[in-house]
């Protein structure tokens, strides 16, 4: 049996490469090199348009997609900025975050212990790294006849990038931040 999910059922493993090549097609698939067989594709978006910041973005895939762990955020594909990084513009915005909450018990009840909306830490490597959450598991999606994709996953992370810039601009509030509904 194939430990990889894209050795086991290489239909969706075509699926999500024609799918990722139709909506995205200046992302790129690869493996990582630290042997875990994991892939992941890279490439640019800029969702706020003109103006808007580039990001430098990873989508990995987790080695059991289509499946997510029970209860856990962000599915089964991860989304890693690499630039900007997110835990480099959380690290910047928590002395405001403390300033409005005063206290980071507050903070982290209204949804900001990170010091951004919408996001999680896990281990990447070495490094510790904060990952755009694109998936509630309640919404995400597996099953004989779909699954949630990389291409689906980054739609998401397009609209939290998009919401989270207008944020970090002062031109929507914490409130519509936090339920932006991603």
């Amino acid at each position: 049996m194939a430990f990889y999910w894209y050795q086991r059922d290489p239909e969706l493993y075509k699926a999500e490469v024609e799918t990722m090549r139709r909506f995205f097609p200046s992302f790129k698939i690869n493996q990582l090199p630290d042997g875990s067989g994991r892939l992941y594709w890279r490439g640019k978006v800029q969702p706020a348009g003109e103006g808007g910041m580039v990001w430098d973005l990873m989508l990995i895939y987790k080695n059991d997609h289509p499946h997510a762990t029970g209860g856990e955020y962000g599915g089964s594909v991860q989304i890693l900025p690499v630039q900007p990084r997110l835990k480099d513009l959380a690290e910047k915005m928590m002395p405001l975050i403390l300033e409005t909450y005063g206290t980071y018990d507050n903070a982290a009840a209204h949804g900001f212990g990170l010091g951004l909306p919408h996001i999680y830490r896990n281990n990447f490597g070495r490094n510790e790294e904060y990952f755009i959450c694109t998936a509630d598991p309640k919404y995400f999606k597996a099953g004989l006849n779909r699954s949630t994709s990389a291409a689906s996953a980054l739609s998401w992370a397009c609209k939290w990038i998009i919401l989270c810039e207008m944020w970090l601009n002062g031109e929507i509030g914490d409130d519509l931040a936090l339920e932006g509904n991603y």
